[in-house]
């Protein structure tokens, strides 16, 4: 298998802004094998651009391709 790409799935809660209290948000082709350190900074980022948004937690997803012969 090789490596395509990688997404991380960041789930932010807060009850103020989403019906369900949280929201995920996916984004594509980031760094192969994001570090704890990684993921918590974006995690941070996050809740200084949004609405009182915080950081519950990330879901690392790496897409492989198979190819069969």
């Amino acid at each position: 298998m090789d490596w395509e790409k990688t997404s991380i799935r960041v789930t932010m809660a807060n009850d103020k802004n989403y019906e369900k209290g949280y929201i995920v948000r996916t984004f594509n082709n980031i760094v192969p094998n994001p570090t704890q350190e990684q993921i918590n900074l974006l995690g941070e980022a996050l809740e200084l651009i949004s609405k009182g948004d915080k950081f519950q937690k990330a879901e690392v997803v790496l897409h492989n391709k198979y190819i069969t012969q």
